[in-house]
């Protein structure tokens, strides 16, 4: 008797264990063509069963192989309109980069800091402008540093005068770019994302407004000699955000017999499915990849 408890305890123990064990996915997937024209639903259909699947649209921000980037060195590009008005005075704008700044940004290590000046990278105004005007989109490259930030300021300077304000400056727009290559181009930063703080070394009444925009008062007659600065936080350039799918099954779903897809822009596509099978801290992975065209 005690041979025949034994015998069923074993089947019982290798009956749990089996259904325990993860399989790697039985899936497929298949299209009824690989052109379609620009507007037409794709239609993605499954064969087989998977407990999690995801697609990756193969569009900017949804493409399978850049899952788990964080990072994508390219050439780094800056545009930027700026408004002069009372520009009676000259060179009173400079922009200038470094990578040796603090967090804090605090004035004693603003004022310290190794700042490279690259206002010569772009078409500085000479004179009032009165609107918004494209001064050169430059090529800030040769300025990343592995492993640290990129910092960039604004710092204005004016002269006293008895007779006139001084200038002031309006930028309108302020888009860092990081081109990995001629089909892509990821925003760094804009005008308004870029944590930009006031500095106020003379003449503080004056000092660079930060909320709302990014500006400066004219500073008044006799009102004396004027050094304000706006420096922008921590920049990454060659950070990135991980491209995302779109859930289409989970767990507790059904497995669905296909999946309607819409494409807004004309490309060719490698669009990719990935299917999991996860349990008991286990997992099995399989992935499978469709190219179309949409013209």
């Amino acid at each position: 008797m005690k041979k025949v408890y034994l015998s069923i305890f074993i089947g019982l123990l290798f009956s749990s264990c089996d259904k325990n064990e993860v399989h790697e996915p039985t899936f497929d997937v298949s299209v009824d063509k690989s052109s379609y024209n620009l507007g037409d639903t794709v239609k993605f259909k499954f064969s087989g069963s998977v407990d999690y699947l995801t697609m990756y649209s193969g569009e900017p921000g949804f493409k399978y192989e850049n899952k788990d980037r964080t990072t994508a060195p390219g050439q780094v590009l800056l545009n930027i309109k700026a408004n002069l008005r009372n520009g009676t005075q000259q060179n009173t704008l400079s922009l200038l980069a470094t990578n040796e700044l603090g967090t804090a940004r605090e004035l004693d290590d603003v004022m310290s800091a190794p700042w490279t000046d690259i206002t010569d990278r772009f078409t500085m105004p000479t004179a009032t402008t009165g609107v918004s005007v494209d001064i050169g989109t430059a090529d800030l490259t040769d300025l990343k540093k592995a492993g640290k930030p990129l910092y960039l300021a604004f710092r204005y300077r004016g002269v006293n005068s008895t007779n006139t304000v001084q200038p002031n400056w309006t930028i309108t727009v302020f888009n860092l770019i990081n081109k990995v290559d001629e089909k892509t181009s990821l925003t760094v930063g804009a005008l308004s994302a870029m944590g930009w703080k006031a500095i106020s070394v003379k003449n503080p009444t004056y000092g660079w407004t930060t909320s709302g925009g990014l500006f400066t008062s004219a500073p008044a007659k006799n009102s004396g000699d004027t050094e304000n600065w706006a420096v922008s936080k921590a920049l990454y350039v060659d950070a990135v955000n991980k491209d995302y799918g779109v859930s289409i099954k989970d767990m507790i779903t059904a497995m669905p017999n296909q999946f309607e897809y819409i494409y807004l822009t004309k490309g060719t596509y490698k669009v990719t499915f990935a299917g999991k099978n996860s349990r008991n801290n286990q997992s099995a992975d399989v992935v499978r990849e469709v190219e179309i065209t949409i013209k």
